[in-house]
C-alpha cells in the first residue's frame, strides 16, 4: 500500500516545470583599441517575444522570412535601449555587428568603441526584462587584470567596476 502511495506521488513532482529566462553576456575591455566588446547569448524564442513586443510588430529571427538587414536594425534599436554605457564624460559611440542563431540560441555581436579615459566603468542590462520579470542577465566582464562577473535582475539593473 505505501509503495502504491508513492508511485502515485511521482506524477505530481515530475510534472511540475520551472521556466528560466536566462541571458549571458561577455564583456571584453580592450585598452589598447579603446573598445568593449560585447557577446550576448539569448534563447531565441524568450528573444523573439521581447523583440517583437519592442518593435510592436511579429518578428521571426529567420532570414528567409524577413530582411536580415531589417532585422539587425531592429536588434540594433533593441540593444541600444536595454543595454547602455554610463559614461561621465562623453558617450562611447555604439556599433552593432551582426547576429546569428544556432538551434535554440541567439548570438548579438556589439561594441562600444572610442571609450574615454575612465576610473570606472557603468553600465546597465535590461534585456528581455520587459516581458519576462524573472529574467536574469549574467554579465562576465573580462580585463587585462582579470574577469569578474555580475547578476542582473528587475531589482539590480546596473553594475559597476572600478579600474
Amino acid at each position: 500500500m505505501r509503495f502504491l502511495f508513492f508511485l502515485c506521488l511521482i506524477p505530481l513532482f515530475s510534472s511540475s516545470t520551472h521556466k528560466y529566462y536566462v541571458s549571458t553576456t561577455d564583456m571584453f575591455f580592450k585598452p589598447e583599441q579603446n573598445q568593449l566588446q560585447l557577446v550576448v547569448r539569448v534563447f531565441t524564442d524568450d528573444f523573439t517575444t521581447s523583440l517583437s513586443r519592442f518593435t510592436s510588430a511579429e518578428i521571426k529571427l529567420d532570414p528567409d522570412q524577413f530582411s536580415e538587414t531589417i532585422i539587425s536594425a531592429h536588434i540594433s534599436a533593441y540593444f541600444q535601449q536595454y543595454f547602455q554605457i554610463k559614461s561621465p564624460k562623453r558617450q562611447p559611440a555604439f556599433s552593432f555587428v551582426g547576429w546569428e542563431y544556432k538551434k535554440d540560441q541567439t548570438i548579438l555581436y556589439a561594441s562600444f568603441d572610442s571609450l574615454p579615459k575612465m576610473t570606472k566603468l557603468e553600465w546597465f542590462n535590461t534585456f528581455m526584462m520587459d516581458v519576462f520579470p524573472d529574467q536574469k542577465n549574467i554579465v562576465t566582464f573580462t580585463t587585462p587584470k582579470g574577469k569578474k562577473s555580475y547578476l542582473h535582475t528587475k531589482d539590480r539593473i546596473y553594475a559597476k567596476y572600478n579600474f
